[in-house]
């Protein structure tokens, strides 16, 4: 790997102490600590030139493309399991996914059967054993061995959740459950999937909640809501945002600008010209209090602004770079480090984060390769770009020709690591 010289390195600094970092190394100590690490060691699986494109469709299967732009189903050895003859494959959800092939859509089991010889103008994707499908301009179900068990009789459909799936008659949404019976009826002119039991729906231009059998448990009265997590949901009214809990108290009153869903016990606020002018965010608990400090978070170098859900103990921010803090706000990466965060995930089991390095004294060409969370280089940055960790299997791109090609790459298993 390229070694940087002391201006790259003290630029790096400079911009860590923008973003208010408190952890600051030497640019002797931040070289100690990238040469004193645990390096993964790597093999490649699928080299960069074998598929046009490569993605997950399961824990241990990837839709893979060849030259002609067919799709054919691959294990994480790269042998064949579905052969190579569908224009587009999703992901396998119930052991079945939905593909499409010269204009036909239907669905396949993991030995690339069809489920059903029927043929479909659209197929929706499986969830809780149902799959949408779409017939002579009407929606219906099918079940996992094919047969329809819910006639083609709606305009419009959503995915199952909770036992219930939104369905749309006319111009009005309501719920049916896994026999087709309507059991909320075409009423709402929008609607959200079912969570905790609960789920969002709109009447005349305002956002109220109800139950799984269509009892309001929250007035329409909102402009926009999120859906229920750990106990409460966000909802707005005027522009501030709030919480209200499952009996549509509104438990946080609505005062602040922004919120995200709580995790953890926790959620992320933001109070715009918070002081002198400044927008802030903060992370309060399910009694309002603030439990992690109002901070100007911001983003450099085209970075979302970023206040992300604890997991773990643990969430990514943006404090101008990406950085990892604790669930009391301290910094446990603090952006001291050659490696920049690029994916905001941390895998623990392998100590790893998707992240990058600059190889030219300009800082325009980005290597990337993993980081521990302390900011150790945990695998060398020599691709140009990683698209995160599934299992030991990483898809990777090289730029080849001047055209970025995938392929993959496998970590050592657990056990081979000891």
């Amino acid at each position: 790997m390229k070694r940087f010289n002391i201006l790259q390195i003290v630029f790096i600094l400079f911009v860590i102490q923008l973003c208010g970092c408190q952890s600051i190394q030497s640019p002797e100590n931040l070289n100690a600590s990238i040469s004193q690490n645990d390096e993964l060691s790597w093999e490649w699986v699928v080299e960069p030139t074998k598929y046009k494109d490569l993605s997950f469709v399961d824990e241990n299967l990837l839709a893979a493309q060849n030259d002609d732009g067919k799709y054919s189903v691959i294990d994480t050895h790269d042998n064949i399991v579905i052969s190579a003859k569908y224009d587009s494959i999703s992901e396998f959800h119930d052991e079945i996914a939905k593909v499409e092939s010269n204009g036909n859509s239907f669905y396949i089991d993991k030995s690339g059967n069809p489920i059903t010889d029927e043929m479909f103008q659209e197929v929706n994707g499986f969830s809780e054993s149902l799959g949408g499908v779409k017939k002579n301009g009407l929606w219906g179900f099918i079940n996992t061995l094919g047969e329809v068990v819910i006639a083609y009789q709606f305009d419009d459909i959503a995915l199952f959740s909770e036992q219930r799936a939104a369905v749309k008659v006319g111009e009005k949404w309501g719920f049916i459950n896994e026999s087709g019976e309507l059991v909320i009826n075409n009423q709402f002119d929008q609607v959200q999937n079912f969570s905790e039991s609960l789920a969002a729906v709109k009447l005349n231009d305002k956002w109220g909640f109800v139950d799984n059998l269509g009892k309001v448990i929250a007035e329409y009265q909102y402009d926009d809501v999120k859906s229920f997590s750990e106990g409460y949901a966000a909802v707005m009214k005027n522009d501030k945002w709030g919480f209200i809990d499952k009996e549509g108290k509104e438990c946080i009153d609505l005062k602040y600008d922004a919120v995200g869903d709580f995790s953890e016990g926790k959620a992320s606020v933001q109070i715009i010209n918070y002081k002198e002018h400044m927008d802030a965010w903060a992370y309060i608990d399910k009694k309002d209090n603030v439990i992690i400090d109002f901070y100007p978070y911001d983003a450099a170098e085209g970075r979302m602004i970023w206040t992300g859900k604890f997991k773990d103990g643990i969430a990514f921010v943006s404090k101008t770079l990406y950085c990892i803090i604790d669930e009391k706000g301290n910094d446990i990466f603090a952006g001291d480090s050659i490696f920049f965060i690029s994916g905001l995930e941390y895998n623990s089991e392998y100590d790893a984060i998707p992240a990058y390095v600059y190889t030219d004294e300009k800082m325009t060409i980005q290597k990337y390769g993993l980081m521990g969370i302390k900011g150790n280089q945990r695998l060398e940055p020599v691709f140009d770009y990683i698209y995160g960790i599934k299992g030991n299997i990483l898809i990777v791109e090289k730029i080849i020709d001047g055209e970025y090609k995938k392929g993959i790459i496998r970590l050592p298993e657990p056990s081979e690591r000891n």
